[in-house]
């Protein structure tokens, strides 16, 4: 006779078989039994290219549910309105995701309450709760659903689905891009674009401006050899400066050992006149002897100081007329010519007053009114 079953470890096995299903949907299911989760659609007009199931729904950057699904539903009925009645289809893109209800909160530390038909959610409506899609990933592309207020944005529902709420929604910020862009006149942009080169290019190959950039180029090239030459002049003045230097001395002293020897013909007068006379001739042709060099290289500086001059007041000439007057360069160069030009000047009336008045080595300049 067989063996009678034990109903207390049949019961026992069926009460731990329960217990392990039990415990398998908790850890496999990640709670869901145990969540308080609401499903929600929302209708969105672009596109959902990057939109895939199982995509995050985030509340202020929270993740607090994901997409379960998304259909693309098109209407070819008539649409009529006052001035057109023409057949269009219309396309909808219904997204369908669930939330956890738990994880929303007042500031008073209570949960926000939302049932599944959805009744509690119209009093966040009227404060701006609205979906937006936005980029989860820049990398790969992936859409996502995020919830948040927007207090300034329009309700906006379809009043398209039956069975489950529906939250309004608001163009994402790229398809508020899209529709910026679209809206320029991006032809007319390349068209005045390609008239700008166009006539920057017809500029830039002009015979007047290719004219003006050989004038500059010749005024430049006449500026730098004017101060080659007057940088030589200088140097040349500055070799010069010290033999003249030294013949004025040698001319001063030999001045004053004249006029000594003058005032001692003077004093010896008394003794004879024909005497005194012939020593006095004797010194002006000394005096003569040692003025003479001093007026040859006086007459040399100064036609030196003549050569500069003309060639400073040429340049100045060329580059007012080559360059712009707004031009920096314009203003360097003519505030150096006129630099040469004034130093010209000064040397020549030096040289000519040391011509006329060769005596004033030795005495210095007249006063005026002196004779």
């Amino acid at each position: 006779m067989a063996r009678r079953a034990n109903p207390a470890m049949i019961g026992a096995f069926v009460l731990g078989a329960v217990v392990l299903g039990v415990a398998a949907l908790a850890v496999f299911g990640g709670g869901k039994f145990f969540r308080h989760t609401v499903k929600l659609v929302a209708y969105f007009d672009g596109s959902l290219k990057g939109m895939a199931i199982g995509a995050p729904v985030t509340f202020n950057g929270v993740k607090i549910g994901s997409v379960t699904d998304f259909k693309v539903i098109i209407d070819t009925k008539n649409r009529i309105s006052e001035h057109d009645i023409t057949p269009t289809a219309v396309i909808t893109t219904p997204v369908y995701f669930e939330i956890d209800a738990g994880r929303l909160y007042l500031s008073n530390g209570k949960k926000i309450k939302l049932r599944r038909d959805g009744s509690g959610l119209r009093r966040l409506y009227a404060r701006g709760f609205r979906a937006q899609l936005e980029l989860a990933s820049l990398v790969t592309g992936q859409l996502e659903v995020a919830l948040n207020f927007h207090a300034d944005t329009p309700l906006r529902l379809t009043g398209l689905s039956k069975d489950v709420p529906e939250v309004p929604t608001i163009p994402s910020s790229i398809e508020k891009l899209s529709k910026s862009l679209e809206k320029l006149p991006i032809d007319e942009m390349v068209a005045d674009v390609r008239e700008a080169l166009d006539a920057i290019n017809r500029l830039a190959n002009a015979p007047e401006v290719k004219a003006i950039l050989r004038d500059v180029s010749r005024a430049v090239v006449n500026a730098d050899t004017l101060i080659g030459n007057t940088d030589k002049l200088v140097r040349s003045v500055n070799a010069e400066v010290p033999a003249l230097m030294a013949q004025v001395n040698k001319t001063s002293e030999s001045a004053q050992t004249t006029l000594k020897e003058l005032q001692a013909v003077v004093s010896r007068v008394g003794g004879g006149a024909e005497s005194a006379l012939a020593e006095y001739q004797q010194l002006a042709k000394n005096a003569d002897t040692q003025l003479a060099p001093l007026i040859a290289n006086v007459n040399k500086v100064a036609l030196s100081a003549d050569k500069t001059l003309v060639q400073a007041e040429r340049a100045l000439v060329s580059v007012e007329s080559a360059i712009n007057e707004d031009s920096p360069l314009r203003y360097d160069v003519v505030k150096a010519l006129r630099e040469v030009q004034s130093a010209a000047r000064s040397l020549r009336i030096l040289m000519d007053y040391l011509d006329q008045h060769p005596e004033a080595v030795v005495s210095g300049k007249r006063a005026e009114g002196m004779r």
